[in-house]
């Protein structure tokens, strides 16, 4: 009975030995490093470069997106392509589109048409659109046009298309003709957690300047939430070995018995 007892009173030890280790050491890293485990996820960003024919006509960034190419038509006869993207808008932020023009030529003026239809429902031909956004910016005569436009998403939306047009010029012998480079993103809305529900794709924060000089974030190498969770699992792994070590010094001294005196 005594030794049954024993045991007990063994096992709730080392129970609460062990627990005790790992609240204590998780409360160290909250309180000396907050900020790798209260790390917030990269704003994501979806970055590309678009081009008719040899030409790079004009990159596109788009923040709180994560889209891929999906596609695209050409009209090389009246210098159009139209490039497709799907993917995910994160409504949790208004998203950002910075949308540049790669080149110019002197005495033309580039436009941008930019376009923000939602829709209530997935299916976008379904006919459930709400307010559209439109903007249509002109740059300079022989200025190359660069573009930063903010969308707030209804919180109703569920899918949203996005589509911006660059309309530029180019020479053909003695003319100057216009070219048209346009690009549709169709976005799925979702929530913050699931936008950002692949930490561990080995990118991380990197702050930096647009244009105006607002400060921007976008994605590096590696992720912020992975250095949380080293953190977290830091603390785990120290809590494991400190009660490990803990246990082999209490074995010696039971299997020693007691010391002569």
């Amino acid at each position: 009975m005594d030794a049954k007892k024993g045991r007990r009173k063994n096992f709730a030890g080392t129970f609460l030995q062990k627990y005790f280790s790992v609240l204590v050491a998780a409360l160290i890293v909250c309180v000396l490093f907050p900020q790798t485990v209260f790390a917030t996820p990269a704003i994501p960003v979806d970055r590309d470069e678009f081009s008719i024919g040899n030409a790079i006509t004009a990159e596109f960034f788009a923040y709180g997106v994560r889209s891929q190419h999906t596609g695209y038509k050409e009209d090389n006869k009246n210098a159009k392509i139209f490039y497709t993207r799907t993917g995910t808008a994160d409504p949790g932020q208004p998203l950002r589109f910075l949308l540049s023009a790669k080149q110019s030529l002197p005495g033309t003026v580039q436009e941008i048409e930019f376009t923000a239809q939602p829709y209530d429902v997935v299916n976008r031909y379904a006919g459930k659109k709400m307010e559209t956004f439109y903007r249509k910016v002109k740059g300079s005569e022989g200025k190359r046009l660069d573009v930063n436009i903010e969308y707030k998403i209804p919180p109703k939306a569920r899918l949203l298309v996005v589509t911006a047009q660059l309309k530029d010029y180019y020479k053909e012998g003695n003319k100057t003709l216009p070219r048209y480079t346009t690009v549709e993103y169709e976005l799925r809305v979702v929530g913050y957690a699931e936008a950002n529900a692949t930490p561990f794709s080995g990118k991380s924060v990197k702050k930096v300047k647009d244009s105006k000089g607002k400060r921007i974030i976008i994605e590096d190498k590696h992720s912020d939430a992975i250095v949380g969770a080293i953190g977290i699992g830091g603390s785990f792994i120290a809590a494991f070995i400190y009660w490990l070590l803990h246990k082999r010094k209490k074995k010696r001294v039971d299997i020693g018995g007691e010391l002569p005196s």
